[in-house]
């Protein structure tokens, strides 16, 4: 069980909006009264199969169209988007939103976009000029006064968009895949338990590398898998990707088809950014999985007021003042100030009571939006490569796919060469210094593997650390074994991938037998007897299942707790190792079979899909509804926790001489009054699929 990092994209608006009070909100159900009267104008492009198409003459028509019809669609989710990387949720939500604003305002995320933005206009006007017609699309939209119903909820009017609001976007989503404060909460654990754990956690022997060679990094220098067509019914190689974000109404995704004159793109982009993210073009197609790479380093100093001590003097931090504008439903506002100060390495944050400095690759200027603009146009693997060189971060393992047959892996992104970088710096004395950065697709990559499966595991034996919270090994080896068996059966289909992708066994069940064998007392050996007699299926109507989950939970619950993180924060298998060595009371394991045993309904009486609105905490109505959930955290058709609010954001399958197949978690229109809101939700529960291409 982990803290799932590619699982998660953190809308810290969703948690900030549950805290607003009722009383803040107009009273007006959108799926009752007046607000059922609200009309829309006719769409401005067609919803085909759920897929948002759009015709056009040339990319810059193609490029207004598509912000037209993003901001038709999906334009309350790209305005909440947007304000949580500006720290301007309060000015919309009121006081409750406040931390979140501090929070990002803090960390420069925007200025970091803003940045982005002038490189680009200056460095790549013609990527620039098709951003501004995305942004002059948007903004035409909103220039007719559209009926937005969460506008009208509110009381508020919606602000006009600008590039930088889509490059921020971009900035967010880099954020929330980079690790966060991980290496706060590690240092905590490590001063609680000792370098031995530091140690376990390090290692992780356990974990199978994607890649079967040791990676050398010389001075020099969520789940998918690609099949290569030896082993696929038409001669021609599969991709396969569902990444695991957070769950929301409406999706995370928008699925869209763009055709211009020059090339034809399909696949998933973000609401308020114009590329296709993960996708095809019918040359290349292409998917990401996260691979925690560590580009976030924090530093301590010694510190005199302002000034700070390093490497043998004294320096003064620069400081600025962030005002925030914190309003009610009358649009009455208070303004709110705090001084954030800024150093060599970053802007200065506090993490319980101390300060430090943070530097993440995401506030330099990066090109990630030129690089899947450049992604979306290839037509061979050559073309593919030099868009991904542009590709910063968050590092993502790569799968690629194309019509002459080639298949390959790469670790993307840039990786800052230093010493350590799992625990804060002493910055006083000049550690963790930067010497360089190293383009991972150098040393992290496989061409023409007969198959490989990337489920945000570790990346490669390396002679350097890259992280150390990789994701348990259990997703990626059943895949791995699924495709195995399916193989050994004959050659693989579009169908047998849809198998593999809808798969809820849980091999975590053989560690965990393991386990219990070991240290199990009369609850433990009962428990044993029963898991030795189940499959490992986490299917909804199964006992066994529901106490296995209990069992697993309980464990890290014990485990972790006390030292005020996450219970999901420590891997499993670090949970399993610390454990085995003692650093973990082994007694827990006898009260974690207990409390398993207590339980006696099926798993999908406890666990279902909770997907929420933003405003869900008045209007529960805006959610989708809670049915039963298949799987659990570490199955293939993932769903953590008991009310499962991450998930496979998308389900995607590209299967060159087949056809381009997908299913999102919701529905492609954002309106709660459309009948298009929740339409493909229920599907995607029942792991259906729409042939799109």
């Amino acid at each position: 069980m982990i803290r799932w990092i590619s699982l998660v994209i953190v809308l810290v608006a969703v948690f900030a909006m549950s805290l607003i009070p009722p009383y803040f909100f107009r009273p007006a159900d959108p799926f009752q009264g007046p607000m059922k009267a609200v009309s829309r104008p006719p769409p401005p492009a067609p919803l085909e199969n759920y897929v948002l198409v759009i015709k056009a003459d040339s990319e810059k028509e193609a490029m207004y169209k598509l912000g037209y019809a993003h901001a038709y669609y999906r334009f309350f989710q790209m305005d909440v988007m947007r304000r949580v990387v500006q720290g301007r949720l309060s000015e919309l939500l009121g006081e409750a939103a406040l931390d979140t604003d501090i929070y990002f305002r803090t960390r420069g995320l925007y200025i970091a976009a803003e940045k982005t933005w002038a490189y680009i206009k200056e460095r790549y006007p013609q990527f620039a000029d098709l951003l501004e017609e995305y942004t002059r699309g948007v903004n035409d939209f909103l220039a007719s006064n559209p009926p937005i119903v969460e506008y009208l909820i509110l009381g508020k009017r919606p602000e006009p968009w600008s590039p930088v609001d889509s490059i921020a976007i971009g900035k967010l989503i880099a954020w929330s895949l980079s690790g966060g404060e991980d290496d706060l909460y590690l240092k905590e654990l490590v001063d609680a338990l000792g370098p031995e754990f530091l140690k376990i956690a390090l290692v992780r022997t356990d974990n199978t590398p994607i890649l079967p060679q040791k990676a050398s990094f010389s001075p020099l220098g969520s789940n998918n898998w690609v099949i290569s067509p030896g082993l696929t019914a038409t001669g021609k190689p599969i991709l396969a990707n569902d990444p695991h974000l957070s769950l929301s109404a409406p999706p995370i995704w928008i699925f869209q088809k763009v055709e211009t004159p020059g090339y034809t793109v399909m696949g998933v982009a973000f609401p308020g950014v114009p590329v296709v993210v993960i996708g095809t073009n019918g040359y290349v197609a292409w998917g990401f999985t996260n691979t925690g790479v560590d580009v976030i380093d924090y530093y301590y100093y010694v510190w005199s007021g302002d000034r700070y001590y390093y490497n043998g003097t004294w320096l003064e931090a620069q400081r600025r003042v962030e005002k925030f504008r914190v309003c009610d439903l009358n649009n009455n506002c208070a303004v709110r100030s705090i001084d954030v100060l800024e150093i060599m390495h970053g802007p200065v944050v506090d993490f319980r009571g101390q300060r430090y400095a943070m530097r993440w690759l995401g506030n330099n200027v990066t090109l990630e939006a030129i690089a899947l603009y450049m992604m979306n146009r290839a037509r061979n693997l050559t073309e593919f490569l030099n868009g991904l060189r542009y590709f910063a971060t968050p590092s993502q393992n790569t799968v690629y796919a194309d019509r002459y047959g080639v298949v390959a892996y790469f670790a993307s992104g840039y990786y800052p060469i230093r010493d350590g970088g799992y625990l804060p710096f002493n910055g006083s004395r000049g550690e963790g210094e930067w010497r360089r950065l190293v383009w991972l697709p150098d040393v992290l990559r496989y061409i023409n593997p007969p198959y490989l499966a990337t489920a945000n595991n570790k990346v490669a034996d390396a002679n350097i650390y890259l992280q150390w919270r990789w994701a348990d090994r259990y997703r990626h080896d059943r895949i791995t074994e699924l495709i195995a068996q399916k193989i050994a059966g004959g050659r693989i289909s579009a169908s047998d991938v849809m198998d593999i992708q809808r798969d809820v066994v849980d091999i975590s069940c053989r560690d965990a037998k393991a386990l219990l064998r070991l240290y199990g007392g009369v609850a433990g050996k009962k428990l044993l007897e029963e898991l030795d007699g189940w499959d490992c299926a986490m299917a909804p109507s199964s006992v066994t299942a529901a106490r296995y989950a209990m069992f697993v939970y309980t464990l890290q619950k014990l485990s972790w707790e006390r030292f005020n993180v996450s219970i999901t924060f420590v891997p499993f298998e670090v949970t399993l190792a610390s454990i085995g060595r003692g650093l973990i009371d082994r007694a827990i394991v006898e009260k974690a079979a207990e409390e398993a045993l207590k339980i006696n309904s099926p798993w999908g009486s406890i666990h279902k899909y909770n997907i929420q609105h933003v405003l869900s905490s008045v209007f529960p109505s805006l959610n989708y509804r809670s049915v039963e959930a298949p799987g659990d955290w570490f199955t293939v058709n993932v769903a953590p926790g008991f009310a499962v609010s991450h998930g496979p954001s998308v389900r995607f399958i590209v299967a060159f001489g087949d056809g381009v197949y997908m299913m999102l978690p919701g529905g492609p229109d954002g309106d709660p009054l459309s009948p298009l809101y929740d339409a493909m939700y229920i599907p995607w529960v029942r792991g259906e699929y729409v042939k799109v291409g």
